[in-house]
Parts: structure tokens; C-alpha cells; sequence
């Protein structure tokens, strides 16, 4: 309360988290670990300011020391041998057995995408998921029998205007980590989305957050900004010779694997009910799976958890024993 010098006012607080093993927030370092443990130089976006924030909250995170887990990986209830790969890979037991598994199970050379199924499709390159998108969208279209809207992202040149190269250079480029508003968006009413960018937090529209996008307002009028315009914050610190302004979202129907790293691949399978829910474009390579595992301190953050958990077990059991 106010005037109070306890945490939270004194109002007793339930932090509710989810998987540590999940991509961690753009821009962002995990509250499991202090600044020191991170690498914080990385193309020199961190600020000491940050870093002491981070700290701050690092410090506020380990007076929590009531913990519950849980466990069961609910999603893939329905799929043993899923649950079982996804137990393994949690520990870093995986091995050349599961990377066979997995190419037996979710890897097809030559065979078309079936996008009617609506099955999830797995590339490492950015390049290959713009194509797949657009393929999955015409797909999804005939299927559906619905309207398909193409909208153009406008694009505004500094200086000289582009020649023609240029321009459809610029067009052929879709959305990446850098740029959450693709050149070209191609729209059909009840198709799955992904938004890139963080919208409105409150209602959970942010960076990653999956939705089936039923229709577009068309003609859409903001005050005080011009006709058919979106609001997107400006980045001062980045120098481009061409600005884009847009739809801050993409398809949904192919997803990027976090350049083939382990846990990019551990998030995408934890997100299927099943195996057969989802498609590798390429064969999953042993680098890819064995050996990869989380840091050292990560490992010691999660055992703690652990152990506070077990501790928290014991003290219930005792106060209703």
C-alpha cells in the first residue's frame, strides 16, 4: 500500500510464467539469470540503463520462492511418442534415434504440401517462408472459395526515386526480425496470422501471438492521421534509404525455424497436438538435434526452480499432514 516499503505494497502476488524454453521476448534477456550472466554487446542495442532494470527485476524475481510447475505437456495429450521427443529434448537426452524419428515422422522429399490439412510447414530460411506463404494463401483461397485481397505496403524513397530494379527488389522482400511489415500481404478472410509487432498488450495482440484473421476494414480512418495509414513507432537508430508503412503481420501457414537451432525446432513441435501436424521442408541434420542443449546457467536457474519447487511440495504436505 502506499507509503509501504514491501514489495508489491505489502499485497501478497502470483506471478504466473510460462515456458522458459520457449523463444524468449525480441530485444529481451531472461529474468532467470542477472546481466552478468548475459551477453549484452550484441550489435550494441543494450544500455547500462537496461542492464541495471534488468538487475532490479532479476533480484525482485528470486524473492519468489513459493513455486508450483507444471509439467505435462497438455497440447500433445494425444500423442505419446510427441510427448516423449519433447521430454527429451527438455533434459538435452536426445540423440541420432530421435533425429531419425524425426525425419521418419515429419520430413517428406518431393511430395506436395498439404496445405488443406492445415499443416504447418518448417523452413529455416525467411526467403522460403515468404514463397510458402503466398503459395499456402492461393491454396487456402480455392479451398475456401473466398475473395483474395492483395495489399501493397507503400513505400516511401529518401532522395532519388528507385528504378525499376530497385523497386521490385524492395517488393520482393518480406517481413524478418528487422522488419515486422511485409512488401506484399495477401489476405483471405478466416486465414491463420502471426502479428510481428506489438499492437495492444492489454489484448494479448503482440509480437508472436498466432490469430485467424476473419476480414479487413476496409477504407480505415484514424484521426489525425491520413486515410489507410497504421500507426508504427519509429526507430531513429536505424538508417534505411527506404521506409515502409503497412499491415505489421504475415501468414501463418510456414514459420522459420530459428536458423535450424534446437530450441526453435522445440518451440514449433510443442506447439503441435501432434507429429503429424507438422511438415520439415529439409531433412533435420544431427547437428541440429544432438549435443544442443540450454547454457549452464540456465540449467542452474531451472534446477532451482526445482528445488524450490520440491521444498514448496513438502511444506503443503506437512501443513495438511
Amino acid at each position: 500500500m502506499f507509503g509501504c516499503s514491501e514489495d508489491f505494497g505489502g499485497i501478497p502476488v502470483v506471478l504466473l510464467c510460462g515456458d522458459f524454453h520457449q523463444f524468449r521476448p525480441v530485444q529481451e534477456r531472461s529474468i532467470l539469470l542477472p546481466s552478468t550472466a548475459i551477453a549484452w554487446d550484441e550489435g550494441k542495442i543494450f544500455k547500462a540503463e537496461q542492464r541495471y532494470q534488468h538487475d532490479k527485476a532479476h533480484a525482485l524475481w528470486k524473492k519468489f520462492t513459493t513455486v508450483v510447475l507444471l509439467k505435462e505437456q497438455v497440447r500433445a495429450a494425444g500423442d505419446p511418442k510427441l510427448q516423449q521427443l519433447l521430454a527429451r529434448i527438455r533434459k538435452g537426452e536426445q540423440d541420432i534415434n530421435d533425429v531419425d524419428f524425426l525425419n521418419h515422422a515429419c520430413f517428406q522429399e518431393g511430395q506436395r504440401i498439404p496445405w488443406e490439412s492445415g499443416i504447418t510447414a518448417v523452413t529455416p530460411l525467411n526467403r522460403n517462408r515468404w514463397n510458402l506463404n503466398m503459395e499456402a494463401t492461393v491454396s487456402f483461397q480455392k479451398q475456401r472459395r473466398a475473395q483474395l485481397r492483395i495489399f501493397i505496403s507503400e513505400h516511401q524513397w529518401k532522395g532519388a526515386q528507385p528504378s525499376e530494379k530497385e523497386a521490385l527488389m524492395v517488393l520482393n522482400h518480406g517481413d524478418d526480425s528487422s522488419i515486422p511489415v511485409a512488401a506484399v500481404f495477401m489476405f483471405v478472410p478466416g486465414m491463420p496470422v502471426v502479428v510481428n509487432q506489438n499492437t495492444y498488450q492489454g489484448l494479448k495482440l503482440v509480437n508472436g501471438a498466432s490469430y485467424t484473421a476473419l476480414e479487413t476494414t476496409v477504407n480505415v480512418r484514424f484521426i489525425s492521421m491520413p486515410p489507410g495509414t497504421i500507426l508504427l513507432t519509429p526507430r531513429p537508430w536505424q538508417q534505411n534509404a527506404v521506409t515502409r508503412k503497412g499491415l505489421p503481420c504475415t501468414a501463418a501457414f510456414a514459420c522459420t525455424d530459428y536458423k535450424c537451432d534446437l530450441y526453435g525446432l522445440y518451440v514449433q513441435l510443442s506447439r503441435c497436438t501432434s507429429l503429424g501436424g507438422i511438415m520439415l521442408l529439409s531433412r533435420a541434420r544431427e547437428r541440429d538435434v544432438v549435443g544442443n542443449t540450454i547454457s549452464e546457467n540456465m540449467a542452474g536457474a531451472e534446477k532451482r526452480l526445482e528445488q524450490l519447487r520440491e521444498t514448496t511440495i513438502r511444506g503443503v504436505g506437512e501443513r495438511i499432514g
